[in-house]
């Protein structure tokens, strides 16, 4: 059960959190479609959910190994992607968020969007 002063604390931070998505949008947007140029690579990202492999990723996506790691490596050092303990790679944002990517595009990759 939550104090008072935990309940205040957490409506202030849900505030702080909501400003911070809406002054973020425009940042994030440009950043993933800077590092996401084409509709193979905006697939590729959105497939790593943290379950698929950079192999399931590649054969997906008809992608060399070698251009999936650089995508998972650029997104990466740029903050928009992260790696679990297990070393699968986590995407940050969901593209269709930021309009990039629709659930067609996901089916010509034979993926839907979750």
């Amino acid at each position: 059960m939550q104090t008072k002063n935990e309940e205040m604390l957490l409506e202030v931070l849900v505030e702080i959190r909501n400003w911070l998505r809406v002054a973020a949008r425009g940042p994030v947007k440009a950043a993933l479609e800077a590092a996401l140029p084409d509709i193979k690579a905006r697939a590729a990202y959105q497939m790593f959910d943290g379950c698929a492999s950079v192999e399931q990723v590649r054969i997906a996506c008809k992608m060399s190994p070698n251009a999936v790691i650089a995508l998972a490596n650029r997104c990466t050092s740029m903050g928009l992607m992260t790696c679990s303990p297990e070393k699968k790679r986590i995407k940050l944002f969901d593209l269709a968020d930021f309009d990039l990517i629709t659930d067609d595009d996901l089916l010509k990759f034979g993926r839907k969007n979750d």
